[in-house]
């Protein structure tokens, strides 16, 4: 199984968001990230980049809800 760690980034700084992703779903710019308890962390941003080989995701100018 595939989890992911999720970043935001704010110029040259990462903050952990969320940890054990396992879904991430954008619906304009409203980013639901769902982890493996099912627990789910609303954002809004841009999906900057996923590394699957690093299972890392980061969300660029991420705004919590």
């Amino acid at each position: 199984m595939c989890l992911s760690t999720v970043f935001e980034e704010r110029g040259a700084e990462q903050t952990k968001l969320a940890e054990y992703v396992s879904s991430v779903r954008d619906e304009a710019g409203k980013i639901t990230l769902t982890d493996i308890m099912g627990a789910e962390t609303v954002v809004f941003g841009k999906v900057k980049s996923v590394d699957l080989v690093e299972n890392r995701i980061i969300i660029e100018g991420a705004q919590a809800q």
